[in-house]
């Protein structure tokens, strides 16, 4: 890949910031975990997550996609941009009710979650799994904070590659939450009250770089 693994990777979440505190408190879980937070509000494609809860990981003893708490490698994801557009009938959100929970993979390796991770959009029948981090290498490093990911004629790939994933199965504990990053300076004033009312020193930023928003 044209890119080497990054010194500290990072896993973003996109999450709806009304489901902020619950998330804080409980940490994160799959949409089949019977702890889920039950006033979740769901941002995505429920088709495709009805697909992904189906959807068998190609890997022994790794169960179906439904298991796990997803994460991208990067950030300006299709998805968001379906989300922002309203895109294959997607709900259409403001881009401000977005907030990107992040973690760093050796804060999930500390709480030694189980995890695997792909190459690219998980339901592709090009993309690999898999479960050991020396694997990284596999993951296209060079498209992680890409805002034109859309394939070309020299590039058939890029959309597939730009989806890649980590997934932790069932649960990620709150105290995996390492950074938190908003849109703007209103939604930054809502999560540090979040924050201040559970007593923890997250940090909070707004779309550093304009590498988060489109």
């Amino acid at each position: 890949m044209p890119d080497q693994i990054p010194e500290t990777v990072w896993l973003y979440r996109m999450v709806h910031s009304d489901n902020l505190e619950y998330l804080l408190r409980h940490g994160m879980h799959a949409s089949s975990h019977p702890d889920k937070d039950p006033d979740y509000i769901f941002i995505g494609d429920s088709t495709l997550t009805q697909q992904r809860n189906e959807f068998e990981i190609p890997l022994t003893g790794c169960g179906n996609i439904g298991e796990y708490v997803a994460f991208y490698f990067g950030t300006l994801s299709p998805m968001l941009f379906n989300i922002k557009t309203g895109y294959r009938g997607i709900t259409k959100r403001p881009q401000s009710d977005i907030v990107y929970v992040c973690c760093k993979l050796e804060s999930i390796a500390r709480e030694a979650c189980e995890f695997v991770f792909c190459d690219g959009h998980a339901k592709n029948r090009l993309t690999q799994f898999f479960s050991d981090t020396r694997d990284l290498d596999k993951v296209d490093w060079s498209l992680r904070w890409e805002r034109y990911w859309r394939n070309s004629e020299d590039d058939y790939d890029r959309q597939r590659r730009k989806q890649a994933e980590f997934l932790v199965r069932n649960h990620v504990p709150a105290n995996c939450v390492d950074h938190i990053v908003v849109y703007d300076q209103e939604k930054a004033t809502f999560v540090t009250e979040i924050l201040n009312r559970l007593t923890l020193n997250i940090p909070v930023t707004i779309n550093p770089q304009g590498k988060f928003y489109y």
